[in-house]
């Protein structure tokens, strides 16, 4: 296990960024952005309230959980006013405020495809209080998140498979993760092409399990916490899983195709998939 390598904002260019092939942790970032000061619980709920949402339902802390029974409960969701959602996520019991997570899978706050720019309108007012830092290329801009949780969220580790850069910005509250270079592709045993879960970019092994294989637990992985006003950066393919702590959670993924190709073990998997896709 090795530390993310952390900078000052400002250390790099985006160039810079694009080029690395290993995480990066920005300390303060993304302080600069409105967000940083604007966005607590009562904030959103005050000026986004009423927008209707999708979001993830565990069964647990664990997003997906893949210990669930059925596929219908491993990727389970519901649908309420964003401003019900934080309330849920924000008081009564912690183990009852980490069974929800809010992200991009379920509403993009901006995509770019083939030229063509979509801003959802109605969460439009997230992406201005959080505008696409100058790190990220423009012309290379693939999809911008958001996230929204209560503490203890913990994601399961994946990777994301549109082959992009990923700038993470911690908006409030604070997580810690951990990143396993796309060589650990075997020690991390991830669901099969055309097996029963449809997740084959996310991993069968559960890292809070204490009896996990000696190969994954030997694995070159690298460790970091994030506070507010933290950006990180996550190359293209890199494995991940977050752990996300404080009353109230937000952050925005910013991706990105690289100028150059990556060619490691999880991206020719990830194109094997496609291909076998389209055909």
């Amino acid at each position: 296990m090795a530390e993310v390598e952390r900078v000052a904002a400002g250390a790099l260019d985006a160039a810079g960024l694009d080029a690395r092939d290993t995480p990066l942790l920005i300390e303060g970032g993304a302080a600069g952005m409105p967000a940083c000061a604007r966005w607590s619980a009562e904030y959103l709920g005050a000026r986004l309230g009423r927008v209707v949402v999708a979001h993830k339902l565990s069964q647990s802390h664990r997003h997906p959980d893949f210990h669930a029974a059925t596929l219908g409960e491993m990727f389970a969701r519901e649908t309420r006013p964003l401003g019900e959602l934080i309330e849920l996520c924000t008081s009564g019991a912690a183990a009852e405020r980490a069974r929800r997570l809010f992200t991009g899978d379920e509403r993009f706050l901006l995509q770019r495809r083939g030229g063509v720019t979509r801003v959802d309108p109605e969460l439009a007012p997230l992406l201005e209080d959080a505008p696409v830092p100058a790190l990220v290329p423009a012309e290379r801009l693939y999809t911008v998140w958001a996230w929204l949780s209560g503490t203890g969220v913990r994601t399961w580790l994946h990777y994301d498979n549109n082959g992009c850069h990923n700038l993470n910005a911690q908006i409030t509250g604070e997580k810690s993760c951990a990143l396993y270079p796309p060589e650990t592709l075997a020690a991390a045993r991830l669901f099969p092409p055309g097996g029963r879960n449809p997740a084959v970019n996310c991993s069968s092994l559960d890292v809070e399990d204490p009896d996990l294989p000696e190969d994954f637990r030997a694995a070159e992985h690298h460790d970091a916490h994030l506070g507010a006003g933290d950006l990180l950066f996550i190359p293209a393919w890199w494995l991940h899983t977050f752990r996300h702590h404080g009353d109230f959670n937000s952050n925005v993924n910013y991706w990105w195709k690289p100028e150059r190709a990556r060619d490691n073990p999880i991206a020719r998997r990830q194109a094997e998939i496609d291909a076998t896709r389209l055909s």
